[in-house]
C-alpha cells in the first residue's frame, strides 16, 4: 500500500492524515505537543523530534503535504516556521526532497479542491473520503485529509500528463 500525508500543523499539535493511494480510506493521527501545562511554544517545538511517528510509520508514504503556516501576527507565524522545520527535519531523509514533500499554501489546495471556507464533513463526503482515527470529526483532521486528497491527485494528474 502506498500513502500521501497531509499534515496540518499549530504549536500545540500536529494532525496528520494518511490517505491511501488508490482508495478512499484517510486515517487521522494526532501528536499533541502540550506535554506540560505551562510549556512554552519552543519547548513543545523542540519536543516535536520525539513525538513523531518511528521512521518505520513512514516506510509506505510517498509524498507528504505540509500546509504552509499563516497567522495574523508576525509572531505567531514564527512560531509556525519553526515547527514546519521540525517537522521536516523529523521525516526520514528519503522523504525530505523537494519531489516528496510540499509546503502547500492554503488558498493552493483550497481554491484547487473548490472549497470557499474551512471543508466541512459534507466537503469530505463530497470528495468520497472515509476519514477515519484519533478525531475525525474535527476541522484539523478535514484540513489535512483535504492537504493530502490535494498533494494525491495532483500528483497523479502531473504523472499522467
Amino acid at each position: 500500500m502506498s500513502v500521501v500525508v497531509g499534515i496540518d500543523l499549530s504549536s500545540r499539535q500536529l494532525d496528520l492524515v494518511d490517505l491511501d493511494e488508490s482508495s478512499s480510506y484517510a486515517e487521522h493521527h494526532r501528536i499533541s505537543l502540550e506535554l506540560e501545562k505551562s510549556a512554552t511554544a519552543w519547548q513543545r517545538t523542540l519536543a516535536l523530534p520525539d513525538l513523531m511517528p518511528s521512521a518505520s510509520w513512514w516506510d509506505e508514504v510517498y509524498l507528504v503535504a505540509i500546509e504552509a503556516p499563516y497567522g495574523h501576527g508576525a509572531g505567531t507565524v514564527a512560531i509556525l516556521n519553526r515547527v514546519v522545520g521540525a517537522v521536516v527535519a523529523s521525516l526520514p531523509g528519503w522523504l525530505r526532497e523537494p519531489y516528496r514533500c510540499w509546503i502547500v499554501r492554503p488558498d493552493e489546495w483550497k481554491d484547487w479542491l473548490g472549497l470557499k471556507g474551512k471543508p466541512s464533513a459534507d466537503d469530505i463526503a463530497a470528495l468520497g473520503l472515509e476519514l477515519t482515527g484519533d478525531h475525525p470529526e474535527t476541522q484539523d483532521a478535514r484540513d489535512a485529509a483535504c492537504l493530502a486528497y490535494y498533494a494525491r491527485e495532483l500528483n497523479a494528474r502531473a504523472l499522467s500528463a
